[in-house]
C-alpha cells in the first residue's frame, strides 16, 4: 500500500541542495513543485531512507544524488 508523504520545508530544503548540486540548476529555477516531482520519481528504497532517517540524512542525500546523476 502506497502512502502519501507530506514534505515539509526542511525536507524540501535538503532535497533542493542535493538537486542543485547534482544538476547545476540555477537557484531560482528549482521550485518546490519541481523538487516534489523529483521526490515522486525516486525509487521506494531511497524514499524509505528519507522516511526512516529524514531528508537531511547523509545516506539519503548520497543515495538521492547518485540516483539523480545516473537517471536524469
Amino acid at each position: 500500500m502506497k502512502k502519501n508523504i507530506e514534505l515539509e520545508r526542511p525536507d524540501l530544503d535538503a532535497m533542493h541542495d542535493v538537486i542543485l548540486e547534482a544538476l547545476n540548476y540555477n537557484v531560482g529555477d528549482l521550485t518546490d513543485e519541481l523538487i516534489k516531482e523529483y521526490w515522486r520519481v525516486l525509487p521506494d528504497r531511497i524514499k524509505g531512507i528519507a522516511i526512516q532517517w529524514g531528508c537531511d540524512d547523509t545516506v539519503f542525500r548520497d543515495e538521492m544524488y547518485t540516483w539523480i546523476k545516473m537517471n536524469k
